[in-house]
C-alpha cells in the first residue's frame, strides 16, 4: 500500500474566562445590562490586561486542514 506525506494545519481556538463588575447607572435593569455590555465592549484592552486572565483559560475546539499530500516515493 502507497505511504504519504500530509501536512496538516491545526487552529486551536482557546476561551479566556473573567468575571468582573462594572458600576452602571440607568434608569432600570434592562438598560443596565445594555449599558453594562456596551461598556465591556469599550474596554476591550482592560480585559486584556486583566490580573485573572491568565488563570481561567479553557480548551474551546481544533480545526483540522490538510494543506498538503504527497505521495512518498519509495
Amino acid at each position: 500500500m502507497p505511504k504519504y506525506l500530509c501536512t496538516v494545519n491545526a487552529k486551536i481556538h482557546i476561551i479566556k474566562e473573567i468575571t468582573d463588575t462594572i458600576e452602571i447607572e440607568a434608569p432600570d435593569e434592562v438598560q443596565a445590562e445594555e449599558d453594562a455590555e456596551t461598556a465591556a465592549q469599550l474596554m476591550e484592552k482592560t480585559w486584556l490586561e486583566h490580573p485573572e486572565l491568565s488563570y481561567k483559560e479553557f480548551y474551546e475546539d481544533i480545526e483540522f486542514k490538510v494543506e498538503d499530500v504527497e505521495k512518498q516515493v519509495e
